[in-house]
């Protein structure tokens, strides 16, 4: 596994970026650039993570988190306290699923608060028609937004696969800025989006890893959120450690 990290000297990440992404171009992670109409969110309270992805039960907060354009997506916090990670679902229909087990561990053993949401296009979120990588930023910028009007302090994104290239470019653009930036196997690019690009505007520090030779498979050291560990029981990994200092604010 490739880790590369921009703290002091960006010039270095954006290198290793480039070699690292230059053989996932990520344009085919999404069937079509736009995302069909979806019928509005019920009017009901949504049911918890555990119960739509499964283990681990730890109780969270589910609600409908408000977009630009009518969207209204599924979402759920789990911790307490100013730390927070805001993670962005990788490309599929789990939505926030895939990081619901590590958010259900940066709770337990770190104290960290979590904000996971499915994205346009993903489990029960509703959606207007529309362009999904616009549609993708909008409510990843929500969902930072609304996290920092519920008491977080320290807001660290953390993206897989193309969540990652979601990631890095709402990180060159909010305001204020996060604290940080983590991609997990971010492609080059996604439907117009260059992580490249975005990584040369980077003014915070940022962590990029890669299980080597990466081409979207899901063996070996896996591909976005399965670089983290934990799946059905297993050990979480060295960089899911590393993940969670720098949520914490350790960038080393």
């Amino acid at each position: 596994m490739r880790i590369s990290t921009s703290l002091r000297s960006l010039l270095a990440v954006v290198l290793a970026l480039s070699v690292v992404l230059a053989g996932c171009t990520g344009e085919g992670w999404w069937p079509s650039t736009s995302i069909t109409a979806t019928t509005a969110a019920p009017a009901a309270a949504p049911p918890p993570p555990a119960e739509l992805c499964g283990g681990p039960t730890t109780p969270a907060q589910s609600l409908w988190l408000s977009a630009p354009g009518g969207a209204q997506v599924y979402a759920a916090v789990v911790g307490t306290g100013p730390t927070t990670a805001v993670f962005v679902q990788e490309f599929g229909t789990r939505g926030l699923c895939g990081f619901w087990p590590y958010a259900d561990w940066l709770a337990k053993s770190k104290g960290v608060r979590s904000v996971l949401f499915s994205q346009c296009g993903a489990g029960v979120s509703q959606c207007p028609a529309g362009n999904a990588a616009d549609q993708w930023l909008a409510v990843t910028t929500a969902a930072v937004s609304w996290a920092r009007a519920q008491g977080a302090g320290q807001v660290t994104l953390v993206g897989a696969s193309v969540g990652g290239v979601v990631a890095l470019q709402v990180a060159t653009s909010i305001s204020p800025p996060v604290a940080a930036v983590v991609d997990l196997s971010g492609g080059r690019r996604w439907l117009g989006l260059d992580s490249l690009a975005a990584a040369r505007r980077l003014q915070v520090p940022a962590l990029f890893a890669v299980a080597a030779g990466d081409s979207l498979v899901s063996e070996g050291a896996g591909h976005g959120s399965e670089l983290l560990g934990g799946v059905a029981g297993s050990a979480w990994t060295p960089l899911a450690v590393t993940v969670a200092a720098w949520i914490q604010g350790r960038h080393r």
